[in-house]
């Protein structure tokens, strides 16, 4: 009814839920948390939409034992349910994800969606912009168009990885406060942000840069 499609509820909601889920079920051993696709079921084109999304990707940071799972990069795709095919993909990427913390089996390369963990500045001249992921990425420049500085788009020059940690070039110095990777008012399925795992990263919405 507010035309915010939940994002300014759905944290307490969702932490209300899981505490009824402990009531219930004391044993749990892990939550598994899936970022929904943009632009779901036509809700998007609106920052709320991608506000959301960045709320279910923070959610880790409230339970010590949750992993979040992006829907981005499951084919066939679908823009508010998946096809058969798609949720047997996505059964597939989440799979391991159990393996390791329900049965303790040991990945040999992270199993889960990469989590931007920082972002800062590289220099006193505000001219690259360092983020800091939990595991290794990947890189290509067709990304540039999928970040924002303060919600606006077209700064990006270049980037580099190196590990954890992808280097943004900045088309000229900037004074911009926040960082965000895919609006889906204007997003491509086939151009995303990957780990090395080939997974597809969390979306993020306005993360502070330092």
């Amino acid at each position: 009814a507010t035309g915010k499609y939940g994002w300014e509820t759905y944290e307490q909601y969702f932490v209300d839920m899981a505490g009824a889920w402990q009531q219930d079920f004391p044993n749990i051993q892990h939550y598994y948390v899936f970022q929904i696709w943009p632009n779901a079921c036509s809700m998007g084109g609106k920052p709320a939409s991608d506000r959301l999304r960045d709320i279910q990707r923070r959610l880790p940071s409230l339970y010590s034992k949750m992993s979040p799972i992006a829907t981005l990069g499951i084919k066939p795709e679908g823009g508010c349910h998946f096809p058969p095919a798609g949720y047997a993909v996505l059964a597939q990427t989440v799979l391991p994800v159990v393996e390791q913390f329900n049965y303790g089996k040991a990945p040999q390369q992270p199993v889960t969606s990469p989590n931007l963990q920082h972002v800062s500045y590289t220099s006193e001249q505000r001219d690259e912009i360092r983020l800091e992921f939990d595991q290794p990425m990947s890189w290509k420049n067709e990304l540039i168009s999928q970040f924002y500085l303060d919600d606006a788009p077209g700064k990006i020059e270049s980037g580099t990885v190196s590990g954890n940690s992808i280097t943004l070039k900045l088309i000229a110095p900037t004074t911009a406060r926040t960082i965000s990777y895919l609006h889906d008012k204007d997003w491509n399925p086939n151009n995303l942000l990957l780990g090395s795992n080939s997974l597809a990263a969390l979306t993020f919405f306005e993360v502070p840069v330092k």
